[in-house]
């Protein structure tokens, strides 16, 4: 038997014993008896109700999701920086770019005279030579030349006028080419870069260096 069915049970008992006290006749003691009664199973009802009703859950607060992060955002960019030197360390000082057709080429065989890291007089003038081959299709002739290019801080190599083969140069075969230079008067190490041009003023072929040490 539950709680509410004993309590409502007693209750009646109680009801059924007041009005048997009063003779069958409701009296107004009686009466109000029997209001406390009726108000009493009524609170029991509701008080059975709220126990019975199912306790609703709390929901979980929603947690928060991670702000995003910021990313790196690179620093450097390839754009070169006001006043840094940029890789290329020479201005060549004659009329620019290779020749745009494939007509003119050569490779560097030897160096006949002072190879790069002889050893010069101060002051002394010197001829060097670099003997080159020509691997294009088209005759090499009298108004080819080597010319400098690039270098030679503190000599007047700058200054040296342009050399002209001195014969004609079918494709496959060789020359000597030559320049005649004054070696500084301070010891040191010099060096300079010099350039074949043909007869239109295109530089080809790889760069003819000198390189030599004055003691």
């Amino acid at each position: 038997m539950t709680r509410y069915a004993k309590l409502t049970w007693f209750l009646t008992v109680v009801l059924f014993g007041l009005t048997a006290c009063g003779g069958g006749k409701s009296t107004p003691d009686s009466s109000l008896a029997l209001t406390q009664v009726y108000q009493t199973i009524e609170v029991a009802q509701t008080q059975t109700s709220l126990a019975a009703s199912p306790i609703p859950e709390i929901s979980s607060t929603p947690t928060l999701s991670p702000t995003p992060q910021n990313t790196n955002t690179p620093l450097l960019t390839s754009t070169p920086m006001p006043g840094v030197p940029s890789a290329t360390q020479f201005t060549l000082s004659t009329p620019g770019g290779s020749q745009p057709a494939a007509c003119d080429n050569a490779v560097g065989v030897s160096d006949v005279t002072y190879p790069d890291g002889a050893e010069v007089m101060a002051g002394a003038p010197f001829d060097k030579t670099w003997r080159v081959k020509n691997l294009g299709p088209c005759n090499w002739d009298q108004d080819y030349v080597i010319i400098y290019g690039w270098g030679g801080e503190g000599t007047n190599w700058s200054t040296t006028p342009p050399s002209h083969f001195t014969a004609v140069v079918l494709p496959g075969e060789t020359i000597d080419i030559t320049v005649t230079l004054k070696a500084p008067t301070a010891p040191g190490n010099y060096g300079a870069s010099f350039r074949l041009q043909n007869a239109k003023g295109f530089n080809f072929g790889p760069v003819q260096t000198v390189i030599v040490t004055v003691k």
